[in-house]
């Protein structure tokens, strides 16, 4: 008896060892925008370059982050036309680098300064309905994005203030942004 009360315990232990050191799984956050308390999803982005804005300072870019009921369609690599209806999040942002949107803080200016790592003009639409024009519209008048990017892939966090209420809008996006050279 005394050696199956052995076997037992060193079965057990040894049971207890192999499901406590499965692989640790990296937990990666889902692409979202949080705003009053309710989250939204983010499916895709996209990156417009319209250029240097004055000598030395930003690549005016436009950064624009959507949900899957937006559809976004293009020709000769131009973007042609937007529908469907969903969430949007848009960022008129200036990178130090052309073609791309450079890594770092960007922090919002209010004084449009065109400056590198700058961001102006900027507002988030739920529940945008491209065929009515209708949409809950909030402009963001203060905050930072931090760009982080891997390859083609970009991770991008932000954390504004729209103006109306001086409401908290903050987020993730992680995946690949389709450019557009609009120069």
């Amino acid at each position: 008896m005394l050696n199956f009360s052995k076997f037992l315990c060193l079965l057990v232990f040894a049971v207890f060892v192999f499901f406590s050191c499965k692989k640790d799984e990296e937990v990666t956050p889902k692409s979202t925008l949080t705003f009053d308390g309710k989250t939204y999803d983010l499916a895709s982005g996209l990156l417009i370059d319209y250029g240097q804005s004055k000598k030395n300072q930003g690549h005016q870019q436009v950064l624009f982050l959507y949900s899957s009921g937006v559809k976004v369609y293009e020709g000769a690599g131009k973007i042609d036309s937007t529908s469907g209806k969903g969430h949007i999040l848009y960022f008129e942002i200036f990178s130090p680098v052309s073609n791309a949107l450079g890594e770092g803080e960007y922090v919002f200016d209010d004084t449009a300064t065109l400056m590198a790592k700058t961001f102006g003009l900027s507002y988030v639409v739920f529940n945008a309905d491209y065929i009515t024009s209708a949409g809950e519209v909030h402009e963001i008048i203060y905050g930072k994005v931090n760009v982080k990017k891997d390859g083609n892939n970009y991770e991008l966090t932000f954390d504004c203030t729209e103006g109306s209420d001086g409401k908290k809008l903050t987020g993730y996006y992680k995946g690949p942004l389709k450019f557009y050279d609009a120069k």
